[in-house]
């Protein structure tokens, strides 16, 4: 391959040579230094001269801001966003600290469940849910964390059974296609 590569630009000179205009004009000659002298010497530069105030004032030199102090350099790495109001999450310390507000006691708990997506198989229906970390197939009449039972569909939404206390809790979802 690399002797392609070489006979190939060789042969690509040679024809450049051969072919080349034979114009006076065109032929350049060697290239000749040209120096010249310069006769001036840069005049030496007066410390008064470099304390005066420049005529331009975005050339002037300006104090040491104290950065502490400038309220454009306090924001100059501060996140922003397009969006208006973007609302924060609340970390799970945070949580700790807001005060809890008296839960009634024959509420049950929120459901720890979340809806991932439905599955059909031979016209049944699977659910896919996620527990915490944990993903979860759940199909109706079956018992989910050993306190919920899956009852089904009603209304577009998901219904369990809370079984310590026997009653009804609905997840609500977007769509069920």
């Amino acid at each position: 391959m690399k002797k392609i590569v070489l006979a190939t630009a060789a042969v690509a000179t040679l024809l450049a040579a051969i072919f080349a205009p034979e114009d006076e004009g065109s032929i350049v000659g060697a290239a000749t230094a040209n120096t010249r002298q310069v006769e001036r010497a840069p005049a030496p530069v007066s410390l008064a001269a470099a304390a005066a105030p420049a005529t331009n004032p975005a050339l002037a030199i300006h104090p040491r801001r104290n950065l502490d102090d400038d309220e454009e350099a306090a924001t100059l790495f501060a996140r922003q966003s397009w969006q208006a109001g973007t609302p924060q999450k609340i970390m799970p310390d945070q949580q700790a600290s807001t005060p809890a507000v008296a839960a009634d006691p024959n509420a049950p708990p929120p459901l720890p469940f979340q809806f991932l997506g439905r599955f059909v198989d031979e016209g049944k229906a699977a659910y896919f849910l996620q527990a915490g970390e944990r993903n979860v197939v759940a199909r109706p009449g079956d018992l989910l964390e050993e306190r919920y039972r899956f009852d089904g569909v009603v209304q577009g939404a998901l219904q369990f059974t809370y079984l310590p206390l026997n009653l009804k809790q609905t997840l609500a979802v977007e769509d069920l296609n």
